[in-house]
């Protein structure tokens, strides 16, 4: 065992100082990945907080009352797009005004006792669609479609379908961000594996024809991929966490990284120096 560990660390410094240059490579692509990753966590989490708001809003004219209001919900709701609807009276709405506006609702509410009854927030129409099929663009068209009814002042949309659209978005560029770090850093690795390998083939070949097992001619490649994997991701944490830590204060109400995406993260670097670690070894021993 003792004479493995050897020769991997052997191995490991034959590459000299091409060892903190890769590190360095490696890092710089880890942080730039962990930026992405924790950008598309902070939609996620922005996307759940808002899964409960519905996905549109359609504000009735003061004529309609609520009966020729709840008339109007029954029609939409039959739309195939719609998963639900609910009616809010204005009432309800100069309630929620108050809760949501705190100090300006209250003033709000004097203002409606002082004018004797003139609620300034009108009836809604909260509207739910299914955001997994629909995108921005969709919801727009269904937002102008209802504009049509007589009944209908405006349409407002509560920002979901911009956030859904953000989250594919975000989704598609992690995938595609994931995909160019492994084939970087795959080429950082193998690129500096390959030398040590030529610096080494006579080493190699003598060890060879003294009868020395596979595993222990594989083991070097292995334990070098993983180390520079490993190490690689690490100090691109280390980075990204100190510039997270600096900038924490304009970034707002966003947590790092947690302790599991943390553990796969490096293991994710030194599973792809693993696997350059195999093939590197087939190729050239």
């Amino acid at each position: 065992m003792r004479y493995r560990f050897q020769n991997a660390i052997s191995h490991i410094s034959r590459a000299g100082t091409s060892n903190i240059m890769s590190i360095v490579g490696i890092a710089f692509v880890a942080t730039l990945l962990a930026a992405l990753l924790l950008n598309h966590l902070s939609i996620i989490d922005r996307f759940e907080f808002k899964s409960h708001a519905p996905t549109l809003v359609a504000f009735l004219k003061d004529s309609v009352d609520e009966s020729k209001g709840r008339t109007l919900l029954s029609q939409i709701e039959k739309s195939g797009q719609i998963l639900a609807a609910n009616y809010t009276s204005k009432a309800e709405n100069l309630d929620r005004g108050e809760t949501e506006f705190r100090d300006l609702g209250v003033l709000i509410k004097e203002a409606f006792a002082e004018t004797k009854g003139v609620n300034p927030f009108p009836a809604s129409l909260n509207i739910y669609v299914d955001e997994e099929l629909t995108t921005r663009p969709i919801l727009e068209q269904i937002a102008l479609d209802m504009k049509a009814y007589d009944e209908i002042e405006d349409v407002s949309l509560t920002g979901q379908g911009q956030l859904n659209d953000r989250l594919r978005s975000s989704e598609r560029t992690v995938f595609i961000g994931i995909g160019i770090a492994v084939v970087v850093v795959w080429l950082i690795i193998g690129s500096l594996m390959k030398k040590t390998a030529i610096v080494r083939a006579d080493e190699i070949a003598l060890m060879k024809l003294l009868g020395m097992p596979r595993h222990y001619l594989l083991a070097p490649f292995v334990v070098h991929g993983i180390f520079l994997g490993g190490l690689g991701a690490l100090c691109g944490l280390g980075c990204f966490y100190g510039m997270f830590y600096v900038f924490r204060s304009q970034l707002g109400a966003i947590d790092f990284l947690n302790i599991y995406q943390l553990i796969s993260f490096i293991m994710g670097g030194m599973l792809t120096g693993l696997l350059v670690g195999l093939i590197t070894q087939r190729k050239h021993v």
